[in-house]
């Protein structure tokens, strides 16, 4: 075949620009020689255990709300503050731990109060998801000891998401239908769910009062009735703290027994007047434990804190990496005054822990963070790598 193009002589400018073209080709192939391999090389690096950990709580807490908040809580995917406390003009931010994003952040909210007769009292705050306008609304309830997170299409009013608390860290909301606050925290003695019921019991005034508040029926079973500590020198709850109250249960006499046990264990209870078990329902791990309990109302086998580490729900870790050697040098630093450092709200009981990013020292958890930082400076101190781990209730 002939060729396509005349065989006519290259101009100086022909000649140039076939070099320019060959240059380029040339380079092309060189660089995507180069970088191919070497993109197909880097991979991300794996981040430290307390880096991968606290990442979320520093995302969540920008700006940092957490113990000035009227309204401070964690549901499954989201982390929710309603600040400042005790503020006319309040704030919101709601922080999505799945995505990493913040979805409001300082964004004005409004208290809406009781919006049925339900107990639940509501924090509204204007936004968009996803191309909708949305509203965030912040909810708790004083009788269960509960809050939660509801975000509502603003057109069609319909919930596109609810969750319920997991932990809460602040509760300064007002009674439902009233203005009075107080700091729930503080006053409860003991607090927890079971599968159908949440229980408080809790100082008003001096007096030890009680709630049972009924899941399913939406029904407050106990209100505000006196709580008695009973010393049970029998098994299977000698060791345990046990508050009685209430009157009733189904129409029946009874008295509801609030147990909790110094290993984080939780239970409880309805007993008939001629003795008989009528219910008996553990603490579900979903939902915090929380208590403060005192001193006057502990058997003595039962633990030298009133606080009792809730389990895998504390959400700061002092943690230690090291090995064997380690953990048997902590539990002689600690085994002493060391149990001390940490206050009220830390358990501390030195053990091996595994998370996604390695494995570690659990040397105290505790509900409060300063408290851990506490325990982090007095590990470091003695020569521990010590580091504050905020734990990510879903990482295991």
């Amino acid at each position: 075949m002939k060729p396509v193009w005349p065989n006519v002589p290259l101009s100086r400018w022909s000649k140039r620009l076939l070099k320019t073209l060959s240059l380029f080709i040339a380079s092309v192939f060189l660089v995507t020689g180069l970088t191919v391999p070497v993109h197909s090389a880097v991979q991300p690096s794996a981040l430290a255990p307390d880096a991968a950990a606290g990442i979320d709580l520093l995302m969540a807490q920008e700006p940092n709300t957490s113990g000035n908040a009227t309204l401070y809580f964690e549901t499954p995917t989201f982390t929710i503050s309603v600040f400042p406390r005790d503020a006319q003009n309040l704030r919101m931010n709601v922080y999505n731990r799945d995505t990493r994003q913040s979805e409001q952040l300082n964004a004005p909210a409004v208290f809406r109060g009781a919006l049925n007769n339900d107990g639940w009292v509501s924090y509204d705050s204007f936004g968009s998801r996803a191309g909708r306008n949305v509203i965030y609304r912040a909810s708790g309830n004083r009788n269960a000891f509960q809050a939660r997170l509801e975000v509502i299409d603003a057109a069609s009013n319909s919930v596109l998401i609810s969750q319920n608390s997991t932990s809460i860290r602040d509760f300064f909301i007002p009674a439902s239908g009233g203005t009075g606050q107080g700091d729930l925290l503080a006053r409860t003695f003991v607090g927890f769910d079971t599968q159908n019921h949440s229980v408080r019991v809790f100082n008003d005034n001096g007096v030890t009062k009680m709630n049972v508040f009924s899941k399913v029926s939406g029904q407050t079973l106990v209100n505000g009735q006196p709580a008695t500590a009973e010393a049970n020198e029998v098994g299977p709850y000698e060791c345990w703290v046990n508050y009685f109250g209430g009157q009733s249960f189904g129409g029946a006499a009874a008295r509801y027994f609030i147990r909790v046990s110094g290993d984080g264990q939780a239970l409880l209870e309805v007993i008939a007047a001629n003795g008989g078990v009528l219910l008996s329902e553990p603490r579900i791990s979903s939902s915090p434990l929380i208590t403060n309990i005192p001193q006057a109302d502990r058997p003595e086998c039962f633990g030298d804190s009133g606080n009792v580490g809730s389990g895998a729900l504390a959400p700061y870790i002092a943690a230690v990496f090291g090995g064997e050697n380690e953990l048997t040098q902590l539990r002689q630093v600690l085994s002493g005054g060391g149990r001390s450092i940490g206050g009220l709200t830390c358990a501390i009981d030195p053990r091996f822990e595994n998370a996604r990013q390695g494995r570690f020292i659990n040397a105290a958890e505790c509900n409060d963070r300063n408290d851990a930082g506490a325990v982090v400076s007095f590990l470091r101190g003695r020569g521990f790598n010590s580091r504050l781990v905020y734990r990510n209730f879903r990482y295991r």
